[in-house]
């Protein structure tokens, strides 16, 4: 039987309401809250932020092709973490069970009439081997046996059609390391108040967290009633959600020029290279070369870590500078070498790969990357996003 159709799952009773009390473990969760409220900030699609209501997050965006009345889109998220460097595989995914959360999700608001996906967030990137959870990330289980047996097995439902509609629901967002999210939320601030001293973007984006914690306990920050867009507003709503007109008091502290594009704030936002992928499309770069750089930018960082754990990379970071070195002046060459063409980016991102490969010693003489021209590549791409060196400008080819 159909339920009565509702516009707000704020008006649907939360299947678990116990994340609001145990906030200190959602520090992480709260930094990912606050790239919605950047959206919103930079002018985007996002119309609000819930906090820990049904799900750990939920952004609703307007304006998305799904909802032809041009009611809201609903994006349910379960923000997962980890230790673990290495990607995330479909067992990894089954393990840590953002799964089971998002199918509570949808049984919970599937006949509600609301147009909704599924999201589960997750800190790290994706195995791109894993055919499985490729499939899951771009709402495809249902057309991956295996990924669909195994899933059907790990929520202990049929493999039939209402699994079926849920794992077309399902979307995988790989997000920045813990250690990595704030300064990339600062950085985007930054970028939409380029006027203002880094001392004030810190103090602004400190409130965006302030207000963005009181959501996910569930605690309305002061004149937050006054501050909502709604008439008479559920003590839900009054606690959990921040709509524009809660943050736009930092809105008109910061000047935001035209040249920034929406697009471009968002993928500042979420991609998981910000400024690496931001130097590459810069420079035409094609989706391969951008993808690629990405991984090998993973495998590097990866490899770094291992050995950091085991004890083996060396303290003086001496060794490390004299490798960043060789690696710039090498690109810098290179980059010469191709300035001229139509995509600079491909051209300079072979150039160095194949430099790398006819003479990886000379660069790596620790070695720190066991002279492999592959993880020397990544460590390249790695020293690109550090804001040590460009791509090219397309812009400036004849």
């Amino acid at each position: 039987m159909m339920a009565d159709s509702i516009t707000d799952p704020i008006e649907t009773e939360a299947p678990d309401d116990s994340g609001s009390v145990t906030l200190r473990r959602y520090s992480y969760q709260v930094h990912i809250a606050v790239q919605a409220v950047l959206e919103m900030l930079a002018g985007g699609a996002v119309e609000h932020v819930t906090c820990e209501h049904i799900e750990d997050i939920l952004v609703a965006r307007r304006g998305d092709p799904r909802c032809a009345d041009g009611s809201l889109f609903w994006d349910f998220q379960q923000i997962k973490t980890r230790d673990a460097v290495e990607p995330w595989s479909l067992a990894d995914m089954i393990s840590k069970r953002p799964l089971k959360s998002l199918w509570r999700t949808h049984t919970t608001v599937r006949n509600t009439g609301l147009v909704y996906q599924l999201t589960a967030g997750i800190e790290g990137h994706l195995d791109p081997g894993d055919s499985g959870v490729t499939a899951l990330s771009k709402g495809l289980g249902a057309q991956h046996a295996a990924c669909r047996r195994r899933v059907a097995k790990h929520l202990e439902v049929p493999e039939d059609g209402a699994l079926d509609e849920f794992l077309t629901l399902i979307r995988v967002r790989t997000l920045v390391r813990r250690e990595d999210v704030e300064a990339r939320n600062t950085r985007v601030l930054a970028d939409l108040g380029p006027k203002l001293p880094m001392s004030v973007i810190d103090a602004l984006y400190n409130e965006l967290l302030r207000r963005t914690f009181a959501a996910t306990e569930g605690r309305p920050p002061e004149r937050w009633t006054e501050l909502l867009a709604t008439d008479s507003p559920s003590p839900k709503v009054l606690g959990k959600r921040i709509t524009a007109r809660v943050v736009d008091d930092v809105r008109q502290r910061l000047t935001r020029p035209d040249h920034v594009l929406l697009e471009d704030v968002s993928a500042s936002i979420q991609g998981s290279e910000t400024a690496l992928v931001r130097k590459l499309r810069q420079g035409a770069a094609s989706s391969e070369v951008i993808e690629e750089a990405q991984m090998l930018r993973a495998q590097a960082d990866h490899h770094r870590l291992r050995e950091q754990a085991l004890g083996t990379w060396p303290d003086d970071s001496a060794f490390e500078m004299d490798l960043d070195e060789r690696l710039l002046i090498l690109v810098r060459r290179t980059a010469r070498a191709h300035k001229e063409l139509a995509k600079p980016a491909d051209g300079i991102f072979d150039g160095l790969q194949q430099a790398l490969l006819d003479n990886p010693s000379a660069y790596d003489r620790r070695p720190l990357y066991a002279q492999d021209s592959v993880l020397l590549m990544g460590r390249a791409c790695a020293v690109s996003d550090e804001c040590r060196f460009n791509w090219g400008d397309a812009r400036d080819a004849s």
